[in-house]
């Protein structure tokens, strides 16, 4: 998130309340914190995806189960 200066309802002093502040900031934040969410989701999926991938390979290459490796020593 970025810092940024608030205009808008400021006063002469070029300050604005509190109530109002903070208000703003609770919605960037819900934002930030909104994308960021959706981020993870894409995140763990395509984990999960990969993860899936590199079991199917790996069976795909084990010759012989376990047992039958102690069988072939």
């Amino acid at each position: 998130m970025q810092v940024q200066k608030l205009r808008g309802a400021a006063d002469a002093n070029g300050l604005i309340p509190a109530g109002t502040f903070f208000a703003q900031l609770a919605a960037k934040l819900e934002d930030a914190n909104f994308q960021n969410a959706l981020r993870e989701a894409e995140l763990e999926e395509e984990d999960r995806t990969l993860e899936a991938t590199y079991r199917k390979r790996s069976a795909a290459r084990a010759q012989f189960t376990e047992r039958e490796h102690h069988a072939v020593m």
